[in-house]
């Protein structure tokens, strides 16, 4: 008696220290000291990004349950099954996350993408996830594809069955291919749209044959393409015919079908499909031939399109009769999609020309009918010269100060504060503070995803759970992309109605300090305006030194080998081309070339600008040519359009280094 007594104790402290590991090990998968949460996940994503798929995905299978960063962990998880071809694991992962945490933002994604995986072996399922994100989700693109995955699993299930389906269920299928291929007509999807469609219905309409035949043009299927014309109609097919016969080297084609269908049938196309054809047949003549050509199919054209044609031939028409032509289309199209340019066309014409009178009241239209257009500071900068210049009244002051208040960062506010201010030369010393690209915002709360995901520098994840272009810009920063990073950073800013102070952290992203203390040195040793060679830069080469242009400039100041070797040996610098790409070497010589056109052309920043664009004989001759009475008019009348913008840009950028970054 005593010693069963003595095993059942044994028994009972055996089966407590079972339930107390299993509890501990149930605690320990629970409770995990963040910095060791770190520690793994950063380990986790190193291996990942190294290759080292097998060991990522078992790290990440250690973050707690009770960390934030779990339902990331696990999504991390299915990209390492994926990459092992491990399709089972990845699916488990996506069902697990989208299961355990629904309303995470990973979960529609999951979901998704779990369906794609059972697609061909489990088609009820697949469809059962795809109904679920087309019901869950607000964002257009997953709601549009799975309603795609649901038309082709639908569409399989028909062709193969012997059961007869109501007219409004094979409606409906065909409808889900028609909305994705109307709305993404160059998606990833639009070929197996347009394959499955077709499988689905051999004798499908002359409309929607078009929508596949577009599908295949956008996906270079041009053999694809000229199959499925034979089931549409002339009329509603002749320009992405005429585009294909382009793609194909059949000129004579495109050549014909254009002609005959803008004279004919061009309300029976899309407008992109409309000009798609019109550029494809002029691309068959030399730059030279384009106003005689863009002329011939402006006297066949008829329709609502024509106004395409129409401001094409303005724009290659001669100096002389561009007024009249633009003149033309603004009267028989004043609220189509090119009034706005030909009535900004008209009033420059006029100021040109020094009819005040007249560009005084044009630009009062184009400030009443266009105030949200980007050429509103345009206009009302040259509203106030002529105000200020023409007729001496003080609403001058109000419009300049109108530029500097509402369109801060614009040439046009850098011009009206100057004029408000009195200087009179293009650049002014200003001592600039050198400022760190940081995080945009106020950084994240502690208990929010994107503090957890900041902390473990999950770049790709971060964009996961924001949309936010300027942290979108940040990260592209962070990971050396200083072009990219630029490029959207100054798009999210063109974008923003309102203005942020100058403070704002995000103007470094639009105007980074890239390479800022070499500037400074070479800028300061060649008697150059740093300001100015930063803004150089950026509108040359975005701060990528790898930067070489189609015709052949290399380098963060994109200079032509030829002119860089010129200029290195009259200074005793001698290199090999390649060493352009270094970004000391490039910004030395950039700044060098910089100061010797400048001397050339009077110490004149305006003039050297352009000639860095245009080079030193146009500008010498616009200069003798050009009837300009100030910088404003001279810079307005440069005839290149490309050397115009820049100089443009340029001094836009400068303006935004002195702004934002003076001390």
């Amino acid at each position: 008696m005593y010693v069963f007594k003595n095993k059942d104790s044994i028994i009972f402290k055996i089966s407590v220290l079972v339930i107390f590991l299993s509890c501990g090990f149930v605690f320990a998968k629970l409770f995990q000291p963040q910095a060791k949460t770190v520690n793994i996940y950063k380990q986790a994503l190193r291996d990942y990004e190294n290759g080292n798929y097998s060991n990522s995905y078992y790290l990440f299978s250690k973050i707690s349950y009770l960390s934030k960063l779990k339902p990331v962990a696990i999504y991390r998880q299915a990209l390492c099954a994926r990459a092992l071809g491990d399709e089972k694991s990845e699916l488990r992962r996506y069902q697990q996350l989208f299961n355990n945490y629904p309303s995470d933002k990973l979960s529609i994604e999951s979901k998704y993408l779990a369906g794609q995986l059972v697609l061909d072996n489990n088609p009820n399922l697949a469809l059962k996830y795809f109904k679920s994100v087309s019901k869950l989700t607000t964002d257009e693109d997953y709601k549009i594809a799975s309603e795609f995955y649901k038309a082709k699993i639908t569409a399989s299930k028909i062709r193969y069955s012997n059961k007869i389906f109501s007219r409004a269920k094979i409606a409906n299928v065909e409808k889900s291919f028609r909305e994705y291929l109307t709305k993404y007509p160059d998606g990833r999807l639009a070929v197996n749209a347009a394959n499955t469609w077709k499988k689905f219905n051999p004798n499908i309409k002359s409309q929607d044959a078009v929508l596949l035949a577009r599908a295949y043009y956008f996906a270079q299927m041009y053999d694809e393409a000229l199959t499925v014309f034979k089931k549409t109609q002339l009329k509603e097919s002749w320009a992405l015919q005429s585009a294909t016969a382009y793609s194909k080297h059949d000129y004579n084609k495109t050549k014909t079908l254009t002609e005959q269908g803008v004279s004919k049938y061009s309300d029976n196309v899309r407008r992109d499909d409309y000009k798609l054809a019109v550029d494809s047949y002029l691309s068959l003549f030399e730059d030279k031939d384009k106003f005689k050509y863009s002329s011939k199919l402006f006297s066949l054209a008829k329709g609502k399109n024509k106004d395409y044609i129409w401001n094409l031939k303005c724009s290659y028409s001669p100096q002389g009769s561009k007024y009249a032509c633009y003149k033309d289309l603004y009267m028989n199209y004043p609220n189509g999609e090119y009034a706005e340019n030909s009535l900004l066309q008209i009033l420059f014409f006029e100021i040109n020309n020094k009819n005040f009178a007249g560009a005084r009241n044009l630009a009062k239209d184009f400030m009443a009918k266009y105030p949200e257009s980007e050429n509103y500071p345009k206009v009302l900068f040259w509203a106030g010269k002529i105000e200020q210049k023409y007729y001496n009244t003080a609403l001058a002051v109000t419009y300049y100060q109108d530029i500097v208040n509402k369109y801060p960062d614009s040439y046009y506010a850098y011009r009206a504060y100057w004029l408000l201010k009195g200087v009179h030369q293009s650049t002014i010393a200003a001592a600039l503070d050198y400022k760190p690209v940081i995080y945009p915002y106020r950084y994240p709360n502690p208990q929010e995803i994107l503090y957890n995901l900041l902390e473990v520098k999950d770049y790709d994840m971060i964009l996961k759970y924001t949309k936010d272009d300027f942290i979108k810009s940040w990260i592209e920063y962070e990971q050396g992309n200083y072009a990219s990073s630029t490029i959207i950073a100054r798009d999210a800013m063109a974008k923003l109605s309102v203005k942020p102070v100058k403070s704002d952290l995000r103007w470094r992203l639009v105007y980074p300090q890239n390479y800022y203390k070499q500037v400074k040195n070479f800028a300061s040793q060649y008697k150059n305006n740093d300001a100015l060679m930063m803004a150089i830069i950026r509108e040359e080469s975005y701060f990528n030194p790898e930067a070489q242009s189609g015709a052949g400039a290399i380098g963060l100041m994109q200079l032509m080998p030829a002119t860089a070797h010129e200029i290195g040996a009259k200074n005793g610098i001698n290199f090999n081309t390649s060493y352009l790409f270094n970004p000391e070497l490039n910004i030395k010589l950039g700044n060098l070339y910089y100061s010797t056109i400048r001397g050339m052309l009077g110490n004149k920043d305006v003039s050297a600008i352009a000639a860095y664009n245009g080079g030193i004989g146009s500008v010498t001759r616009w200069k003798s040519t050009l009837n300009y009475n100030d910088t404003d008019e001279f810079i307005e009348q440069i005839p290149y359009d490309e050397t115009k913008n820049y100089v443009i840009k340029v001094f836009r950028s400068y303006w935004n280094y002195t702004r934002i970054y003076q001390r």
